[in-house]
């Protein structure tokens, strides 16, 4: 199960990398096609808005998998062994309960904004707000094995920042 999930968090961040270079790529042609042609490029802002959300959110469930979000564990840290795996245990539920509603709630904000477009190149936006549902899914299991190793004692020793 690891190595899948690490080749998933991988990929993630490999298709996040692509998704920079895009949003690189398409704003060096549009400032170059304004500077030089006097040309702008419309298509450009709503291909980027799109890049970014993906970006941001692929990124965020590969941080949720590698343990890089913001954590304040000082506090936990100078707990008892039995009271912090208790506390931690309870975090990775929350966290998982967290991201299963916001996953639901994000499959009905995409089911209720389907029907608007982007001005200039009249694609739905359905394909940004779809990253938020995908996001919390991939986060969602991402902390399952998190769990399952702070419900065995594992990693739950303090923590070095």
């Amino acid at each position: 199960m690891k190595k899948i999930l690490d080749k998933l968090a991988d990929l993630l961040l490999n298709v996040a990398t692509i998704l920079f270079i895009v949003i690189f790529a398409i704003n060096i042609l549009e400032i170059f096609s304004r500077s030089f042609f006097n040309h702008s490029f419309l298509w450009v802002s709503d291909i980027s808005v799109i890049c970014v959300v993906w970006l941001i959110c692929l990124s965020m469930a590969a941080g949720v998998y590698h343990k890089e979000h913001l954590f304040m564990d000082f506090i936990l840290n100078k707990m008892p062994p039995k009271l912090r795996k208790t506390i931690a245990t309870s975090v990775d539920i929350i966290a998982i309960a967290f991201f299963i509603m916001l996953c639901y709630t994000g499959i009905q904000t995409v089911a209720t904004k389907k029907a608007l477009v982007f001005p200039s190149t009249l694609i739905s936006q359905l394909w940004s707000y779809s990253a938020l549902p995908v996001f919390a899914a991939l986060s969602a299991i991402f902390m399952i094995p998190r769990l399952i190793s702070t419900i065995k004692g594992e990693k739950v020793e303090k923590e070095t920042v």
